[in-house]
Order: C-alpha cells, then structure tokens, then sequence
C-alpha cells in the first residue's frame, strides 16, 4: 500500500508545533489572558496532530529505510509537541505567571523597604536603652548598632548623603505608631514619592507631586 505524503512532512510539522512555543510564551506574558493565548495552541496541537496523523499513515504503509525514519522521528516530535502543549499553557498560566506577578515589581525599592523597616528597629532599640531618639542616623552607625552600608538606598549611586532621615524629635504614643511616620526616605520612585516608615514598622509613600 503506497502512500503520497511526503517523508519530511510529520517532522516538518512537529517541529513548527513546538517552535510556536517561543511566541505563545510571548502572549503569555505580555496578556496572560487564555483567549489570546489560545490563539496560539490551537494551531500548535493541530500541526502536532496532524504530524501524528502523517506519521501514522506513513508508518501504515510499511516504508523502508529513510522514509520509516522520517515518519517515526516525525511521529514523536509531533506527540511530544502536543504533549508538552496540553500540559504547559495550563501551568504557565495558572501556576507561574501569577506567581511571578507576586515578586516586587522593582527589587531596588523592595531592598529600600527592607532598610528602612530595619532603621525603625534600631532606633526603637537605641530609644529603648538611651531614653531618647538619635539626633540623626548616623549617630547608630557611630554607635556600632547599625551597619554604614544601610544608611544607603541601593538606588542612590553616589553615596554623598545618608539615604533616609528621622522625621520626628521624640518617639510617638504607641496608639499612634500606625500614624505618625517616624523615617523618610530621601530617593523618590518614578512617580515623585517617598518612603515613609512607622514605628510599628509599617512603610508607606508621601503624596504624589500634584495630589
């Protein structure tokens, strides 16, 4: 029983399957949307099947030599590429794409946090054990309590002036710890605003330029 396709052909198609792979990661990540996605594994598992299908009816009509390594090598590639289709787009898109959105969207100022999170522990301890706020943060560092390289945010290149100030005089209430901001930060993001830390060590940002 003789049979027209042409050797190449399953293989050919298994591979496009699987090289589609590269702009439908694309899509995912830039619209992480499944119709969109969709747009993409559609065409993917069809040219897998098809490269399956193709590879049977090759393999059907009991070919010889190269033409039996065409169709089989195309066979599995086809497989694979269907295989590894059904079983990735479902855990990019439900597992890791929205936990990567989970990650800081900027590690520089997530570091900055970190810091300033830490300097409103120093001064809490230094209060503490001095009965009074250090006139100013290097004060600790002189101190031995906190390390010189915290005094700089990590987005500010030239090390010229200490990254963050105390905002206050003395230590507030403790009712009002949530409120009262106790530490800025000196480097403001994209959008003109500050780092604000609380003595429960809470953070949050001053006011947009223009609010």
């Amino acid at each position: 029983m003789s049979c027209k396709i042409p050797s190449p052909l399953p293989l050919i198609l298994g591979l496009v399957a699987l090289l589609l792979f590269g702009p439908g990661l694309w899509i995912m990540e830039s619209t992480q949307r499944w119709g969109a996605t969709l747009g993409v594994t559609v065409p993917a598992l069809l040219l897998g099947g098809l490269s399956v299908l193709f590879g049977i009816r090759i393999l059907r009509s009991k070919p010889s030599g190269g033409r039996y390594g065409w169709a089989m090598t195309g066979s599995l590639c086809g497989g694979f590429a269907m295989v590894f289709w059904i079983c990735m787009v479902p855990i990019l898109l439900l597992v890791a794409l929205p936990a990567r959105d989970l990650d800081p969207v900027d590690p520089e100022i997530e570091q900055s946090r970190k810091q300033i999170r830490l300097w409103v522990r120093h001064v809490k301890t230094f209060h503490r054990e001095n009965g009074r706020l250090p006139v100013k943060l290097e004060e600790l560092v002189e101190k031995g309590v906190a390390p010189t390289i915290l005094l700089y945010d990590p987005r500010q290149k030239r090390r010229d002036a200490p990254s963050y100030r105390l905002m206050v005089n003395e230590m507030p209430a403790e009712e009002n710890w949530s409120s009262v901001p106790i530490l800025e930060g000196r480097i403001p993001d994209k959008n003109g605003q500050r780092l604000l830390a609380f003595a429960d060590e809470s953070t949050g940002l001053t006011k947009a330029a223009g609010d």
